[in-house]
């Protein structure tokens, strides 16, 4: 097992823990994924739930649902 460090940092209101790029190049995350955390004593687990692309398809379903009549005029347009 090889220990990357992290380190805990303030950025204006927000506490935020960075990652090492090896890290997140060996579990396959990438900036705008999705995390979940699960609380251990002592520590947390974290796993991805949304890739960033996932997360965007989610969005763009939403808004083509909410706005279909609009597409569907601008398709016809």
């Amino acid at each position: 097992m090889v220990v990357m460090a992290s380190k805990i940092e303030k950025q204006g209101k927000q506490t935020i823990v960075t990652l090492p790029a090896e890290l997140l190049a060996q579990l396959g995350w990438d900036v705008g994924d999705l995390l979940a955390a699960e609380v251990f004593e002592g520590g947390i687990k974290l796993i991805r739930t949304k890739t960033k692309h996932e997360h965007a398809t989610q969005i763009a379903r939403r808004g083509m649902h909410r706005y279909r009549e609009a597409m569907e005029k601008l398709a016809k347009s």
